[in-house]
């Protein structure tokens, strides 16, 4: 196993589709040598039943390439479907994990880094410092600026009975859509404060630039303000900062609703590319789907472009490729983009380097 130290990039996924997908095509361990997976419960996902039967197998496949799983269940918690207690769903896993998948798995039972947020209540931080001893695994403190007070952090830490040294400390200032001298001067200030709690186990800024819809068509490119802001900071001395970002998703969950356009997000050095064009009217004189005829179309204009990487980068652009040749499966579910564009966004990060 991997020291739970040793990445340089995080990424926050939640539990649907295609981010589980892409995590299911990772094979080798230099795909998550560098890359610390946070999954986040999703309670607008699929049912319960499947999102901890998935989250389970992908601990255990992650475990088997060295990489430990951190793991969120704060927004589900208090839905009785994903398990009762403080704890939810989290002790379900920790009970599932206990035990090898079968007599082959010789490995080390599977544990995961259970994820404390800043809002929560002394109660629930409690019950997951017991989880965290339980597990042998420390912990993971994700913090927000509305619930970044000094003295909050500290009962949370109290509660959670670790010291800062079995702890990640995750600064998470969700959606970031410019990167401005006064944001840059407000997380400075958070992480100067949380320093002086003690010397945490990793320190990561997590952010995401992706706005929660594209207005345009056909294809253009974004700043990675998420990646502007951490190297800012880290040229600022904060050189032990981890890069965090949300794949390639908007950071604040929403209710969703059927759009009319197909769009893939691929991450870049220094830029977003989209590429995003409108579905056409059914036909019934088409082979396929408007989805899949659309998505086809999407994939082309990356391929075209300067921004892709090629198909041997991951299993994602493969498929990239594979598709904008029409040559691919599955090109018309919905959960496709997000699965391809977070497989290469995993490799991308895979292949950064720290500051």
């Amino acid at each position: 196993m991997a020291a739970q130290h040793d990445f340089t990039s995080l990424v926050a996924l939640r539990t649907k589709g295609g981010e589980l997908t892409a995590l299911r095509a990772i094979s080798g361990p230099e795909q998550v040598r560098q890359v610390q997976p946070l999954l986040q419960f999703d309670p607008r996902g699929s049912a319960p039943a499947s999102q901890l039967d998935a989250v389970e197998a992908a601990i255990r496949n992650l475990r088997q390439l060295g990489r430990r799983v951190m793991l969120d269940a704060s927004e589900v918690a208090h839905l009785p479907a994903f398990g009762h207690g403080p704890t939810g769903p989290l002790g379900q896993l920790a009970d599932r994990l206990s035990d090898p998948v079968d007599l082959l798995d010789a490995i080390a039972p599977s544990t995961f880094v259970p994820v404390v947020r800043s809002d929560a209540d002394l109660q629930s931080a409690a019950a997951l410092g017991r989880l965290c001893h339980e597990l042998a695994a420390g912990g993971a403190l994700r913090i927000r600026p509305a619930t970044a007070a000094r003295a909050t952090i500290e009962q949370i830490i109290e509660q959670l009975a670790l010291d800062t040294g079995e702890i990640d400390l995750i600064v998470d200032l969700q959606y970031v859509p410019e990167v401005t001298a006064a944001r840059v001067d407000e997380a400075a200030a958070i992480l100067s404060a949380l320093a002086e709690l003690g010397e945490f186990r990793t320190t990561s800024l997590l952010s995401g630039s992706i706005p929660r819809t594209l207005a345009r068509t056909s294809t253009w490119e974004q700043p990675r303000n998420e990646e502007v802001l951490w190297d800012q900071l880290s040229q600022n001395g904060a050189t032990e900062l981890r890069l965090g970002d949300y794949g390639t998703i908007h950071p604040i969950p929403s209710e969703g609703f059927g759009s009319k356009h197909v769009n893939l997000k691929y991450t870049c050095p220094e830029h977003w590319f989209y590429s995003r064009e409108r579905m056409p009217e059914p036909s019934d004189q088409a082979m396929d789907s408007p989805r899949a005829r659309t998505f086809r179309i999407v994939c082309r204009n990356l391929v075209e472009s300067d921004s892709f990487a090629g198909p041997e980068f991951s299993w994602g652009d493969r498929e990239i490729l594979e598709t904008a040749a029409g040559q691919g499966q599955g090109s018309g579910s919905s959960s496709k983009p997000v699965a391809l564009a977070i497989s290469h966004h995993l490799a991308y990060l895979a292949g950064r380097r720290a500051a």
